[in-house]
């Protein structure tokens, strides 16, 4: 009698450790499924990319903002590609470190048109001034 209790409670046990196994599995997959960026339609948004100079510098990064919101720390080798909505943007870049003589960040204004790609190069303009130069 005693056996068949113990196998019981062997089977509850098998069971309820498959279903929340599954339950996790379940639970885990909504997580990656609801935090994955909605992608417009290509036709809806413009597309902006932002390439870092290959001679920009090993010790500096690029800190690019749209509209104010920083929303990339370029290293060496890295570029920022992603949708950009229709309508009036400003870009802006600063340096990591910030370097004498750049108090206030470089700001480019885009008029973003659906469908349409934006493409620039963070470049230094001299010694001591990073810029924008559109592609």
């Amino acid at each position: 009698m005693a056996t068949d209790k113990v196998r019981s409670e062997r089977s509850i046990m098998k069971t309820l450790r498959y279903f929340s196994s599954r339950l996790i599995i379940v639970a885990i997959g909504c997580g990656f499924v609801a935090s994955a960026p909605i992608q417009a339609r290509s036709a809806d948004n413009a597309r902006l990319i932002v390439n870092r100079s290959a001679d920009f510098g090993v010790n500096e990064s690029v800190n690019l903002a749209i509209d104010g919101v920083q929303v990339a720390d370029l290293g060496i080798n890295q570029k920022y590609d992603a949708a950009l909505s229709p309508g009036k943007h400003v870009l802006s870049i600063t340096t990591n470190p910030k370097n004498y003589g750049q108090d206030s960040p470089i700001q480019i204004p885009v008029n973003a048109e659906p469908g349409k790609t934006y493409t620039f190069t963070a470049v230094w303009d001299d010694s001591e001034r990073a810029s924008l130069v559109a592609q």
